[in-house]
């Protein structure tokens, strides 16, 4: 089982996502920013580590919001949903196609990771 951290990142009543590339699993699909948790590593540790690295920007992992297992034809994911506060830097998209504000009703006009999809129904709900 891949063990995978994710930031419900907010500004300005906004949530930043992001698109995955063309490449690899869930290709050209939607996103909340994260990664794959490291030996040793907490989700909090892992989310803010993952931020910086393809992000470029500094986080700090403030509370688990939501925690759920998918799985995918090829792999088992558990993900790890936090709420993240913006602590500094300027996004820099190091590894998505694409990253954007939106605005929680506006999560439906984007095609999610299938692990995902409870996530968003969650956030749209408020």
């Amino acid at each position: 089982m891949i063990e995978v951290a994710a930031g419900i990142i907010r500004r300005a009543d906004k949530l930043l996502i992001c698109q995955r590339g063309a490449d690899g699993d869930c290709a050209n699909l939607w996103e909340f920013p994260g990664g794959k948790r490291e030996a040793g590593e907490s989700f909090a540790q892992c989310l803010e580590r993952e931020c910086r690295e393809e992000l470029g920007i500094r986080v700090r992992a403030v509370r688990p919001v939501a925690e759920t297992v998918y799985t995918y034809p090829e792999r088992t994911v558990h993900l790890s949903f936090w709420e993240a506060q913006w602590l500094e830097g300027t996004l820099e998209k190091r590894v998505h196609a694409q990253m954007v504000w939106v605005a929680p009703g506006e999560l439906g006009n984007y095609a999610f990771c299938p692990a995902d999809q409870d996530i968003v129904l969650q956030l749209q709900k408020g």
